[in-house]
């Protein structure tokens, strides 16, 4: 478990204000985003997949920030989680305690540093016998973030 100074850097790093409950033309902004991390990270298509859209293997670490049910951030549980894989339209991952969130903000980070924040609707999770969880979601839009190193600027 991290001690209280990382947790308190972590929330100061991902403070989020209200998450609106949408955004018109989200869907091709948050494929747009997410593609454009996936080619930083694997810039070669997996040619052999069955699915709608293609799976990327995403091994990293992204920083998870709940959402309650009034679309409040909750920035001081913001936490990390283990990428498993990534699609432009959404993303499954392991994480060790359940999750009571149906919403959150996982932010996505290529290795050389820039970042995309994106509201996810959680839609799944299962038990794996290793004892963690194995959460999957949609993407519903990227929020806006300012500076070099973000994608949406």
């Amino acid at each position: 478990m991290a001690n209280s100074a990382s947790v308190a850097t972590l929330a100061a790093e991902f403070e989020f204000t209200t998450v609106p409950t949408h955004s018109d033309g989200s869907e091709a902004k948050v494929r747009a985003t997410v593609g454009q991390l996936i080619s930083r990270i694997l810039p070669r298509k997996i040619t052999n997949e069955r699915r709608k859209d293609f799976r990327y293997p995403y091994p990293h670490l992204v920083y998870l920030t709940p959402v309650d049910a009034s679309g409040q951030p909750l920035n001081d549980l913001t936490t990390v989680v283990v990428g498993k894989n990534i699609t432009e339209r959404g993303i499954d991952f392991f994480h060790q305690q359940p999750l009571p969130y149906r919403r959150v903000i996982l932010t996505l980070e290529s290795e050389d540093g820039t970042r995309a924040s994106v509201v996810t609707d959680l839609l799944w999770t299962r038990f794996t016998k290793q004892g963690w969880y194995d959460n999957g979601g949609r993407f519903l839009y990227v929020l806006e973030q300012h500076g070099p190193e973000s994608l949406s600027a």
